[in-house]
């Protein structure tokens, strides 16, 4: 890891059934291998149920005082279903970025026509809102490896790694260790999925 890396501000995003604990659960593991303090909180909710749930990630070289990050103060939002995403432009540093997947869970009350939705692309909204924005569309990267919706925590988290220049041995070490053995060759060809699309975005640039 790159040692003038003193600390960064993450919150991860989605809905319930989406893994954004066992993504906290392994990016915290990793952080605490190479010395790092952390304080996460985790904010369930309604998140069986589909309702949203995020994570707030601070890792740090020095003692983290809170859990919780203030508006302005995120360096990345990592969300994986975009109306989630919206729900955190406004928590980012002007330099931040975001990492979003353009899966979309619409809501009941738009689906049963008592609330319009957005007459605007969420996606368009979201790629002008930050100077880097990373958007996967879970749709183009089907794969008959593993189901990409079920296994967008673990893309995401690949390409998260890619971008930051990660020891990619570790953060395979620490998916193994964490998810159920039959589970384990599915994540690796998600997390290689992420990596690569990570390098294929690095160089289109």
């Amino acid at each position: 890891m790159n040692s003038q890396d003193t600390g960064k501000n993450i919150i991860i995003a989605g809905v319930g059934g989406q893994g954004i604990l066992l993504f906290s659960t392994i990016l915290s593991n990793f952080y605490m291998d190479h010395g790092y303090e952390l304080k996460i909180s985790d904010v369930i909710g309604l998140g069986q149920r589909g309702g949203g749930v995020e994570s707030h990630f601070r890792y740090s070289r020095k003692p983290v005082l809170s859990p919780f990050i203030k508006a302005g103060d995120v360096d990345y939002v990592i969300s994986f279903e975009q109306t989630e995403t919206l729900r955190f432009l406004h928590c980012l540093k002007d330099d931040g970025v975001i990492f979003t997947s353009t899966y979309e869970l619409t809501s009941s009350t738009v689906n049963t026509g008592l609330q319009k939705d957005m007459p605007e692309s969420k996606t368009a909204i979201i790629e002008r809102s930050a100077k880097k924005v990373f958007a996967i569309d879970p749709t183009e990267h089907k794969s008959l490896d593993f189901d990409i919706s079920k296994m967008m925590n673990i893309v995401m988290l690949g390409f998260y790694a890619e971008f930051r220049g990660y020891a990619h041995d570790d953060m395979l070490r620490i998916i193994k260790e964490s998810v159920p053995k039959r589970f384990i060759e599915g994540n690796l060809k998600a997390y290689e999925l992420g990596t690569t699309l990570s390098g294929a975005d690095f160089a289109a640039e």
